[in-house]
C-alpha cells in the first residue's frame, strides 16, 4: 500500500498482481469476452470478510458484454493480489475446450436457457450475468451473512448477452468456506416471490445498511423523485417506504452516480452529476421510514469527468473521497459532512505527489472511471480500483490511500 495521500499502481510486472484475470476464466469460455465481467457495465464489491486482508468480488457483464456468470475475487495477499474463481459459470453451450468448441460467450444468445421469471439458468439454476454496475452488496456475519461474507443481488437487469430483460428476484452466494471449490459453491434464491419496485431501468444502485438489514436501491426509472425503496433481508421482501426517495433520475446520462452508506452518521448518501456538476443528497436511515433530507450546499462546485461513479466514505479520516473531477487527475477531493447536515459541506482538494495520477484516461474505452462501485477497504486502508482487465499484457490496479489514514 502507498503512503497516505499517494497512489500506487499494481501490475504483474512489478509482482503486485500474482496472475491475470483472464487466467481464471473457465476453460470452456473465451477469455476475451469473459474479461468483460470487469470491463463492461460491471462492478466489483469489496469483501472485508475474505481472508486476512479482504478482497473484491466480481460479477456482471450481461447484455452488452458476456454470458459468463462466474463469480470471481481479487484476493488481497500480504505482498500481492491473486485472482480466483469462486463459482463456476453455467456451461450454456457445453464444456468444449478447443478453439472450435470453446464458447465465444457474447456471440451466442443463451436466452432460451433462462428461467425468465428469475433470470436463472435452466441448466444449473445459477443467475445469469447482469449489468451489475452499482448493484450488489456483501453482507458480513454480524448482519446475518456467511463467515467470509455473502454476496447478494436483489434484482437483475439486462441479463446475459443480447438480452434486455431482467427480474426483481433476489439471489445470494454465501462464502462459508474459503477452500470450497468453484465447482461446489452454489448460489441460492433468497425468495420465490417477485418484487414490485415500480418503474426502473439500469443502472440500479444499491447500498446495504447492516443495522436495519436492508438493501436500499435507487434506479433510473421514470418516477422522480419516487419513494424510498429497499429489500428487507429479515422479511425477505421488497418494500416501498412512505418517505421521499433520492432524485437520481435527474442524473446526467444513464451511467453515472454513486450511492453508499455512512454508518457513523446513519446516513445514505447519493452523489451524481447534473449539468456536469456534482450534486449530493442525503437520507437519515436511523428512522424506520426514512425520507430525503435537505439539499446539500458544497463549499465549491465540482465538475465531473463523464461518465462518473467515483465517491465513497472513508471512516478513518471521516471524509467523503471523490475522484474523477474534470480536468484534474492529479488530485482527489475530500468532502466533510458537517455536524448540522443543513450547513455547508466543505470541499478540500487533496493533491497527489508530482508525477502521480488517479486514474488515467483509458485508451480502449475513452474514459477513466465509471460503472464501478468505488469503495474504501478498511483492512488495507485504501481504495483499490481496477478499471479494466487486459486482453493481453499486464492487468493494472490503482490503489489510493486517503490522507489521514
Amino acid at each position: 500500500m502507498p503512503p497516505a495521500g499517494q497512489v500506487a499502481v499494481l501490475t504483474n510486472a512489478n509482482g503486485r498482481i500474482a496472475n491475470r484475470f483472464r487466467d481464471i476464466v473457465a476453460p470452456y469460455y473465451d477469455p476475451f469476452y469473459s474479461k468483460k465481467i470487469v470491463n463492461d457495465y460491471s462492478t466489483s464489491f469489496k469483501n472485508p470478510y475474505w481472508g486476512t486482508w479482504g478482497g473484491q468480488v466480481f460479477f456482471g457483464g450481461g447484455h452488452a458484454a458476456t454470458n459468463d456468470n462466474m463469480v470471481a475475487i481479487a484476493e488481497y495477499g500480504t505482498s500481492a493480489i491473486t485472482f480466483k474463481r469462486l463459482v463456476d459459470p453455467t456451461p450454456w453451450f457445453g464444456t468444449g475446450t478447443d478453439s472450435g468448441t470453446r464458447y465465444r460467450n457474447s456471440i451466442e444468445n443463451a436466452n432460451a436457457m433462462l428461467n425468465m421469471s428469475y433470470m436463472e439458468s435452466t441448466i444449473d439454476g445459477k443467475p445469469g450475468a447482469p449489468h451489475s454496475y452499482g448493484s450488489g452488496d456483501i453482507v458480513g456475519p454480524e448482519h446475518g451473512g456467511a463467515a467470509h461474507g455473502t454476496y447478494t443481488q436483489v434484482f437483475s437487469a439486462a441479463v446475459n448477452a443480447r438480452n434486455d430483460a431482467g427480474a426483481v428476484a433476489a439471489h445470494e452466494v454465501p462464502f462459508d468456506s474459503m477452500t470450497e471449490s468453484s465447482a461446489a459453491r452454489r448460489w441460492r434464491r433468497v425468495t420465490d416471490s417477485i418484487g414490485n419496485i415500480g418503474a426502473a431501468s439500469a443502472p440500479m444502485l444499491t447500498a446495504f445498511v447492516g443495522a436495519q438489514r436492508r438493501v436500499y436501491f435507487i434506479t433510473n426509472g421514470m418516477n422522480v423523485p419516487g419513494s424510498v425503496r429497499w429489500f428487507d433481508r429479515n422479511a425477505r421482501t421488497w418494500v416501498r417506504g412512505t418517505g421521499t426517495g433520492f432524485s437520481y433520475d435527474e442524473a446526467d446520462g444513464y451511467d453515472s452516480g454513486a450511492f453508499f452508506h455512512v454508518p457513523q452518521r446513519n446516513l445514505l448518501v447519493c452523489m451524481y452529476p447534473v449539468g456536469g456538476q456534482l450534486k449530493v443528497q442525503w437520507m437519515d436511515v436511523s428512522a424506520t421510514q426514512p425520507t430525503l433530507g435537505s439539499q446539500v450546499t458544497l463549499s465549491q462546485n465540482l465538475g465531473l469527468a463523464m461518465p462518473w461513479s467515483a465517491a465513497c466514505w472513508c471512516p478513518h479520516n471521516n471524509r467523503i473521497i471523490v475522484a474523477g473531477v474534470a480536468g484534474d487527475n492529479t488530485a482527489l477531493y475530500e468532502i466533510e459532512i458537517p455536524a448540522s447536515l443543513g450547513g455547508v459541506w466543505t470541499v478540500t482538494r487533496a493533491p497527489l505527489p508530482a508525477g502521480q495520477t488517479f486514474f488515467p484516461l483509458d485508451s480502449q474505452l475513452g474514459y477513466g472511471v465509471t460503472w464501478k462501485k468505488f469503495q474504501y477497504d478498511e483492512k488495507v486502508r485504501a481504495i483499490v480500483y481496477m478499471p479494466l482487465a487486459a486482453s493481453d499484457g499486464d492487468d493494472k490496479i490503482w490503489v489510493y490511500r486517503p490522507r489521514g489514514t
